[in-house]
């Protein structure tokens, strides 16, 4: 059984622009599909890791008060505390013997510290902080807001050593 027309030549000129552009057309849709899926895999890793946010909270190289913190001799101990203070709490009157870095997260805190004799206020607000830890200011910090002041408070201390030493009054 014949399926090609009467009198079709396969050496015809048009015979073999088809079968070109047939070859061409399939080598294309091949090579684009290949280029595409290597894209996709070189740029898919770099597109879908997400960088690293660094964002600084804080630094500070002085008290409230004016003061340069020491720190003091001994084998280092970092430590971390989230400490909450609902409305109208207070951490009493104290000094700290090391440097400590306190970072408002929520809420507005009030620090009270005694300088040369005088009262001096801070209202720190979230996103605020301060550094402590010298034994010249002691100080004490109060919730005066509605809402709970939420804390991130790091002493740079040493084993055995208190984080602070109330002052009696």
């Amino acid at each position: 059984m014949n399926v090609l027309p009467e009198g079709f030549n396969f050496k015809s000129r048009e015979y073999t622009f088809i079968c070109f552009c047939f070859a061409l057309k399939s080598l294309l849709i091949k090579s684009a599909g290949a280029i595409g899926a290597s894209l996709y895999l070189l740029l898919t890793p770099v597109l879908a890791a997400p960088k690293p946010i660094l964002e600084e909270l804080l630094s500070v190289n002085q008290t409230l008060g004016g003061r340069h913190v020491k720190y003091p001799a001994g084998k280092p101990e970092m430590r971390f505390f989230r400490a909450t203070l609902p409305a109208g709490a207070k951490f009493p009157l104290h000094v700290h013997p090391s440097p400590v870095i306190v970072y408002v997260q929520e809420g507005t805190l009030t620090n009270v510290r005694l300088v040369d004799g005088q009262e001096l206020r801070d209202v720190i607000p979230a996103g605020g902080g301060f550094l402590e830890g010298s034994p010249d200011e002691p100080h004490y910090v109060v919730n005066q807001g509605v809402e709970p002041v939420v804390l991130l408070v790091t002493f740079a201390s040493v084993e055995g050593l208190p984080n602070l030493t109330r002052i009696k009054q």
